[in-house]
């Protein structure tokens, strides 16, 4: 099979997504296993994932890979026998991660070059350092083999001295030892003398008629009549397995019927490919099999470690191109366009006296449409999305690798994975992620003797939270470290010529806390590969400013930091509904949502003074943003009263009053809007600026297309409260 084969390459990218998520699964089990290194479920799935890797990678004949995996999948059955001997050799996950990053390695340069395949002295002198760590645990079972036999023999030369009650008991003992013994230390010619169950079902004529013709096909001596014998051996096994399977081997058995389906159907011959796909396949069957020893004196059971590791239901998926979902969500937001036209032509019907009747029908009608388009369009947005835990399984190792990298030791909690996100805004997310969590393990937690010393655990906590919130998401990272140091920021922040020693006295300690994201700000001493060259936090503001985000800052001294980043949902196509203000001659939209309340003040109720209008509002002071001031507009006089096209729902200022939407920002000092005119609320679409120009627009953030044709701009209620 060869990857340039213009039939597979389809499949052989598939193949490489699959081994990118692979190797992120991997790196998180490895995490745990580290931390954990008696769980059984965590060896056993990695002992399947290293399984699974080496049998597709063989299908591709990526033979690198493939060859690498075998090795470490042999590792990892031993351990799987076996737990103990990570406890004995730490050093085996290290061994593991190294593996992972070589995968990692090789699915990289097949990128750019697909005939990298093959084994180069890197990898070779790495296989041959697993090969050594298996050798040095076989020669320690081997000596543990050796001294179990001689204790049995001393031990069954002591039972006629015994009582009867007790030798009966000691001759159990030794009877299920010397099966375990037989089990272990069993020649490749002693084959026929396992039995195989499964959950009462007997398996061994199956199994044995299996192997049998495997091992034909190998040596290239079998014939026609031996492939269907096999395949009905195989579809009789498979059959068997699924009346009595339990989740332990639900996923090798699913995987073995995929095989068998797809190969009748495509009618596929017995060649060295498939013959290794089956081999591997029935091996690790093998693994789940409770298997008997056949001996004269001995016949006793003894069932394989079972795990509760369970394969996740499969997702059926298509791949998509991501500029296909752009163009068919524009498609959707010229209709939503479309439909305020009509809601525009049902006020125009109603003006010119149209009968009652079939304006009514016209309205449920266009409310009808109006739904339909807007779910249509959530259902598109829902396809952008991906959940959060493409970006935060990678965590966890970065974690690990800092920590130990300087010393430290940490872990990583992580709450809401499955939170959805925009795929576009994925990337930028992560980076500033990194950034977050490398200062939060540099720099926040405490080395193991400052925490005891501090009253700590000695193993500090960096967590990851991510919540849904109506608009938006928010992702918090919170460390129990030693927090921020607001003296040694200002400090580093004069002494970088970040703020002037007029500023200094005038920060407040938010101020202060924000100066983190400040460019070429650190409050380290010397730079290292990690950090001290203050140019990390700053990239995290570039990215939130970049998809309209904003930071959050808890910070407690002594106790831990935590940093919150609030993101739009998508930066994609929005839908949202708004009011239209008219301010002198130009009509603006305010997204409702950010829209607290909208008041008629009268005149003698608003006060002027240096800094501008403010007025009295259920005991609080409204400030009042001087919109034409900021904006340029004509000073034209307040109350114009009645809108050109007398719709009802429009609200203007009257004799004597002004009307003022109070904007809902981000703290409780409220401001507000002076408007001439409010002309009503409705959906929009809002559309990101093409034009380099119009981006550099300081107070809007985009613009909208009404129902009679007009193009409105957006306001930025952000930038208007910094103002």
């Amino acid at each position: 099979m060869s990857i340039s084969d213009e039939n597979i390459a389809e499949l052989f990218e598939q193949y490489k997504d699959e081994v990118r998520e692979t190797i992120e699964t991997l790196d998180n089990e490895l995490v745990n296993l580290e931390q954990d290194p008696s769980n059984s479920e965590t060896i056993f799935s990695l002992f399947r994932h290293m399984h699974s890797l080496k049998g597709s990678s063989k299908m591709f004949n990526v033979d690198n890979i493939a060859t690498i995996a075998h090795r470490l999948e042999d590792l990892m059955s031993m351990i799987d026998k076996n737990n103990a001997i990570l406890t004995k050799y730490p050093k085996i996950v290290d061994l593991l991660f190294k593996g992972n990053d070589i995968f990692r390695e090789i699915i990289s340069r097949l990128e750019d070059d697909i005939t990298y395949t093959a084994m180069t002295a890197d990898h070779m002198a790495f296989v041959g350092e697993i090969q050594s760590q298996i050798e040095k645990i076989n020669r320690r079972d081997s000596q543990l083999v050796d001294a179990a036999k001689k204790l049995i023999e001393d031990i069954e030369a002591l039972i006629p001295a015994l009582e009867e009650n007790e030798a009966e008991l000691i001759k159990k003992d030794v009877s299920e030892v010397n099966t375990g013994l037989a089990l272990a230390t069993l020649e490749e010619d002693g084959v026929n003398q396992i039995r195989y169950n499964y959950n009462g079902a007997d398996l061994t004529e199956t199994v044995r008629t299996m192997d049998e013709i495997l091992g034909k096909f190998k040596e290239e001596k079998a014939t026609s009549e031996d492939g269907e014998n096999f395949l009905a051996a195989a579809n009789k096994l498979y059959a068997s397995l699924a009346d009595v399977a339990t989740e332990d081997a639900m996923g090798l058995i699913g995987e073995l019927g995929d095989g068998l389906n797809l190969f009748t159907e495509r009618e596929l011959e017995m060649d060295q490919m498939t013959v290794e796909f089956f081999s591997e396949m029935l091996e690790g069957l093998k693994q789940k099999f409770q298997v008997e020893v056949e001996a004269p004196a001995v016949k006793t059971s003894r069932s394989s470690k079972s795990s509760s590791a369970v394969k996740e239901p499969q997702v059926k998926t298509i791949r998509v191109d991501e500029a296909k979902i752009d163009l068919f969500l524009e498609s959707v937001g010229r209709l939503i366009t479309k439909s305020e036209i009509l809601n525009h032509l049902q006020f125009s019907f109603r003006q010119a006296g149209v009968d009652i009747g079939l304006l009514r029908d016209f309205a449920t009608v266009s409310r009808t449409i109006s739904n339909d388009i807007v779910n249509l369009q959530r259902s598109i947005m829902e396809v952008r999305q991906v959940e959060m835990n493409n970006i935060l399984k990678k965590f966890p190792r970065l974690v690990r690798d800092i920590s130990h990298k300087i010393g430290k030791e940490a872990e990583m909690v992580i709450v809401g994975e499955r939170v959805p996100i925009d795929k576009s805004l994925l990337d930028d997310v992560e980076q500033a992620m990194v950034h977050i969590v490398r200062n939060a393990v540099d720099h926040g937690l405490e080395t193991p003797d400052e925490r005891l010393a501090a009253g700590k655990p000695r193993r500090g906590t960096v967590g990851i939270t991510v919540t849904q919130e109506e608009a938006a998401i928010l992702i918090e990272v919170a460390d129990d470290g030693r927090g921020l140091d607001l003296e040694k920021i200002k400090t580093k922040a004069l002494e970088r010529g970040v703020i002037s020693p007029e500023q200094e006295g005038t920060l407040h300690e938010k101020d202060v806390e924000m100066l983190v994201f400040s460019s070429g700000l650190s409050t380290k001493d010397q730079a290292t590969d990690l950090s001290g060259r203050g140019v990390g936090m700053d990239v995290v503001m570039t990215n939130l400013k970049k998809w309209n985000g904003e930071v959050l800052i808890d910070n407690r001294p002594g106790k831990g930091l935590t940093v919150g980043l609030r993101l739009p949902v998508t930066n994609t196509l929005l839908t949202k509904e708004a009011i239209m203000i008219r301010v002198a001659s130009s009509t603006f939209c305010l997204p409702l949502e950010f829209v607290n309340e909208i008041v008629t003040v009268p005149k003698s109720d608003v006060h002027h003074h240096k800094e501008g209008a403010v007025f009295r509002h259920r005991d609080m002071v409204i400030s009042v943003i001087d919109l034409k001031g900021l904006l340029g507009l004509p000073d034209e006089t307040y109350g114009a009263g009645v809108p050109e096209d007398g719709s009802p729902e429009a609200v203007s200022s009257v004799e004597g009053s002004l009307v003022f939407v109070i904007l809902r920002g981000k703290n409780e000092n409220r401001q507000s809007i002076l408007a001439d005119e409010i002309l009503g609320q409705q959906k929009i679409v809002i559309k990101e600026f093409e034009l380099e120009t119009f981006r550099k627009l300081p107070y809007f953030n985009g613009l909208t297309l009404l129902g009679d044709g007009r193009v409105v701009l957006i306001l930025d209620t952000d930038k208007l409260l910094e103002s």
